[in-house]
This record gives C-alpha cells, structure tokens and sequence, in this order.
C-alpha cells in the first residue's frame, strides 16, 4: 500500500513539473533524442540500443504533450475511437523501427518482414477507417503532431476568443463559460466564432479519396512487390515512386481546396521524394558514390568538418540498411 501510494505521489509530482515548466522538459526531450544519435556505434548492439533511446524520449513526448494540452487548453479532452487509433498509428511511428530490428535480431531476417507486413497492416487500416470514415485527409506522419509548447502555453495558439469558451468533444457544441463574457453594454449576442483547425475536409469529387488512398496502400504494394522482386529490384523501386507521383498528381489539383496544415503535409511528403536517392537499387548503384565522394571533398577542403562528414561516411550504409526503405516518410 506504501508503495503504491509513493508511486502515485512521484507520478503526481512530474506531472505538476511537467506542466509547470514546459519549456524545461522540452530541452530535456531534445537531449534525449539526440543523445540517441551518438549511441549509435559506440556499443554492442547500438541500432538497437539507439532506437530503444529515440523511441522512449518520443513517446515520452507524446505523453508530456497530453499532459500540457489537458493542462493549458480550452477543450475537454475526449479520446473515443478516431483519437485512440491516432495515438496507436503514432506510438507504431515511433516504434517501429525499433521493433523491427529486436524481430531482426531474435528472428532474423525473416522475422523482421513478418513484423514489418503485421506493422503495416493494422497502420493500412488504421488509416483507412480514418480516412473513410472520418474523412480525413491527408493523414499526417505522424498522426498527432508535436505540440507547439511555446506558442500553446502563451496562448498564441488559440483563438483570441478561447479564454470565453470550451468545446464538447463528443458533440463538438461550443460553450461558453459563466465568466468569459463581455459586459453587457458592449455584448452583440452573436455566436462565438471559433477556428477551425480540423483536417477534415468536406470531399465532393473523388481524387483526394484516390490520392490518400493511393498514399496509404502504398506500403503493402511496396511490401507485395519486394517479394515478388526481390529488396533491390528496380521495379518494386519504380512502383514505390510511381504510386507516389500519382498520389501528387491527384492532390495538386485541389491544392487551393486545402488548408494551410493540409498543404504542409503535401509539402512535406513531395521534400520525402528525395529519400528515393537513399533506397536501394538506386542507393547501391549511384547515390552512394556521389555522397561518399562529395562528402569525402568537402573533408578535403574543410578539414574541420570531418567531424561530421566521417561518422556519415562510416555508418551512411548502415544507416540506409535500416531506414530507407520505410515507405511513410
């Protein structure tokens, strides 16, 4: 009973830190995750060791964002279906990489494509329920974004009139609240006017259902032709960076239909095209020279950047091994 009641006394103790001082425990998140990049090749087992430390300070983050939203927002925090497999599609986000290396090292290769195929299954379907259901699109990478601890906490991240009002998450009615009105005198009886941040969007034709849908099969097509061709194949490469390309086609004709966050996220996946550079054949057969070779002249010419060109140069196939053949970058 003792214990359990010093237990509760720790975890009711970080919570208040948490909250009390969000810019602290952002600073400490960052050191951890980078701490996670200098692990790598300095012990037995490092990938391993590296992605267990990246993968904690995530999903330490992730929670320490749920304490500081409960804490400074306006909304009543409602977690029902949609929510829970945000928070599970962004959990695998963090994790998967990790999870798959430990299958790799117990199982081996074999284990490691059975874990990857299970992976993405349930985030395919996770994504498509989100997607059909709840018609949400472009799904973000991941799910639920880091939070904006700054701009949150000063209140720069809400509506100027979000201090008179709370929202129902359930039924998405807007209250307000007994002491967030204005004087009577100066009071217009018009409804509050809330922004809107959904990504949701209200789909009348059917290509931005094809363009996320082709986004989100992309991985167990990629998956599928892997096996048929092998991991260094050019078709299974090609197919990858066509069902992409398609996928942009589709979205840049509705680009001014978008939000200024859904914008961002097509933004963001067009700059990953460039990471089909870093995936095999095309890595093993021309972007690895060019890299080494540049870096290795940069070193040439700047000797104090050694510090930095060497490590890449050393672990760059190592790096490209584990990492770039993920599909959701």
């Amino acid at each position: 009973m003792g214990k359990s009641t010093s237990l509760k006394e720790l975890f009711l103790m970080y919570k208040k830190w948490v909250i009390s001082n969000p810019s602290v425990v952002t600073d400490v998140e960052t050191v951890a995750t980078w701490s996670s990049y200098f692990v790598a090749g300095k012990i037995n087992k490092s990938p391993i060791v590296s992605e267990l430390v990246y993968s904690l300070s995530k999903l330490l983050s992730l929670y320490n964002d749920k304490l500081i939203r409960e804490a400074y927002g306006n909304e009543v925090q409602y977690y029902g279906f949609r929510e829970q497999l945000k928070v599970w599609l962004t959990i695998i986000h963090y994790t998967e990489v990790f999870v798959e290396l430990v299958a790799k090292d117990r199982c081996a290769t074999r284990g490691k494509w059975t874990v990857a195929t299970l992976l993405q299954l349930f985030k395919c379907s996770s994504a498509l329920i989100l997607l059909f259901r709840y018609k949400e699109l472009p799904i973000q990478h991941p799910p639920i974004p880091s939070l904006q601890r700054k701009q949150y906490t000063d209140g720069k991240d809400t509506d100027e009139n979000s201090n008179a009002f709370f929202t129902l998450r359930r039924s998405g009615r807007v209250i307000r609240r007994v002491d967030g009105a204005p004087p009577v005198a100066f009071r217009d009886w018009q409804p509050i006017k809330v922004k809107d941040d959904s990504t949701t969007l209200n789909i009348e034709g059917k290509d931005l259902l094809y363009a996320e849908s082709l986004h989100i099969l992309k991985p167990l097509v990629h998956l599928a032709t892997m096996r048929l061709f092998g991991t260094r194949a050019w078709k299974q490469w090609l197919v990858a960076l066509c069902i992409d390309i398609a996928s942009m086609r589709l979205y840049n004709r509705h680009m001014k239909e978008l939000s200024y966050e859904q914008r961002l996220e097509i933004s963001r996946r067009k700059l990953g095209l460039v990471l089909y550079l870093l995936r095999s054949p095309m890595y093993n057969g021309y972007s690895k020279n060019v890299i080494e070779n540049v870096l290795k002249s940069v070193t040439e010419k700047l000797p104090f950047m050694s510090f930095i060109c060497s490590p890449i140069i050393q672990y760059l196939s190592h790096w490209q091994d584990i990492y770039f053949y993920m599909w959701a970058s």
